[in-house]
Formats: C-alpha cells, structure tokens, sequence
C-alpha cells in the first residue's frame, strides 16, 4: 500500500512539473503579446494625439463655427416669422448651450493633450530611446494582463496609468522611480495549475485579437502616415491644416453675412 501511495505521488509531483513546465512557456508567450498590444496602444493614442494637437483645434474651431452657422441662421428663421431678435436669441439658446459646452470641453481637452505633447517633444531623442526600453521593461514587470489574482490586477491597473503616463510626457525620473520601488509580486499561488494555464491560454488569445483589432484602426494608420512622414522631414498635417484654415475663412464670411442679414453689427 505505501508503494502504490508513493508511485501515485510521484506521478501527481511529475504532472505538476509538466504543467508548470507548459505555464512557464505560455507565460513568456503572453508577455511577448502583452508588451507589443500595450506599446501598440500607446503608441496609437500618442498618434491620435499628435493629430488633435496639429489639426484638432481647427476642426474643433470648424465646428464652433458651424454651429453658429446654424444658430445664426435660426434666429433669421424666427424673425421672418415676426419674432424680435432677443425672442429668437431665447427661444434656441437653451438648444444651442449643450452643443456649445460639449465643443468647450473638447478644446479643454485638444489644450490637455498639446501640454503632455509638449513635454514629450521636448526631451532630447536619446533621452525618449531610454525611456522607452524602461518603458518597455515596466509593461514585462507590472502590466495587469499578465497576473491572474485579481487584487494584484486591479493594483497593476491603477500602476499601468502611472506607467504609461510618464512614458507619453517623457518623464524618465517617474519612471525610475516606479521601477527602483521593486514592488513584489503580490499574486498568490493557485493549486488548479490546468485553470491556471487555461487562464493564460485565454488571455493570449484575448491579447492576439486586442492587437488584431488595434492594428485595423484608423489611427494605425495615422501612426504608420506620421512616422513615415518624420523620416522623409514632412509636415503630413499641412494639406489638412490648408483645408480647414480656407473653410473657417468661408465660414467666418458666412457668419459676417448672416450677422448683417439679422442686424448685429460687428464690434
């Protein structure tokens, strides 16, 4: 009996290490696709970025200025219609203030986004070519995808912020400092090592579709159009930049018109 107990040990102890074998391999696979989705990610919205800071405050003053286009026009309606001015100016401003808080709060946002791209383009190219491989090395050590208890990913969440904020304004100190805190790994062991590496299995699959889907969004290919245009040194904003400033001017003339129809006098 002790024999049979003792063989029956060992092949549990034996499939044990296979297992775990199996899950230290898929963990090094999952790492790998972990780092490339969140660096993918980032990257994405430091393109998407770029273009709000280059172009987005001229299409956010586009559209200010076709909504009061529209306002504009509105009140002419109602003054046709036998309404007075101040009637008309009341009667749609409760319509037209939502809009115009919405466009506020997106300049405050376009305004955000210029200050962190700001303090990114200011580093030295060598310094950013540092701080990514921290960066990068961070993601390997604290990312929440790649632990599976889930106090220690929601904590890995909140830290990934922190990461990935001082990696986007160029912050190498923040950085350093998150890295030389040597947090430990809080993750607790998990006795089912076959749910542990469905887990895992699961998560890669969930990481490999992210990355597809990332790669399928129109800002991939803004970010591939804004870094080949850096290599070739050209402003890829410009015939955008061109388009919108030529429509505020029509716009503006517009508005002018419109303005002189009702009998507001430019000040």
């Amino acid at each position: 009996m002790a024999t049979s107990l003792t063989l029956s040990h060992d092949k549990n102890e034996a499939l044990k290490l296979r297992l775990r074998a199996v899950i230290d391999k898929k963990r090094i696979v999952l790492e790998k696709i972990v780092i490339e989705t969140e660096m993918l990610k980032v990257n994405l919205d430091m393109a998407r970025q770029e273009y709000m800071v280059k172009v987005g405050s001229l299409f956010n003053k586009d559209n200010q200025l076709d909504l009061e286009i529209i306002r504009l026009r509105n009140i002419l309606h109602y003054m046709r219609q036998g309404m007075s001015y101040e009637t008309a100016v009341n009667k749609i401003a409760e319509t037209y203030y939502a809009e115009q808080i919405e466009l506020e709060k997106e300049q405050q946002r376009i305004n955000f986004e210029e200050e962190i791209y700001k303090k990114r383009e200011e580093k030295e190219p060598s310094l950013l070519v540092n701080i990514k491989k921290l960066w990068k090395k961070l993601i390997a050590k604290f990312h929440p995808d790649l632990t599976q208890d889930t106090d220690e990913k929601q904590r890995r969440t909140a830290l990934m912020q922190q990461i990935n904020k001082a990696y986007q304004e160029g912050d190498l100190e923040q950085l350093q400092q998150i890295d030389q805190e040597n947090l430990e790994d809080h993750e607790t062991t998990i006795e089912n090592l076959e749910d542990i590496l469905l887990r895992i299995l699961k998560e890669i699959e969930l990481q490999t579709q992210t990355y597809k889907e990332l790669k399928q969004s129109e800002w991939y290919d803004w970010m591939i159009k804004i870094e080949r245009a850096k290599k070739k040194h050209e402003n890829i904003f410009a015939e955008t930049e061109r388009y919108l400033l030529n429509d505020i001017v029509r716009k503006l003339a517009t508005i002018k018109s419109l303005k002189a129809e009702i009998g507001i006098s430019e000040t």
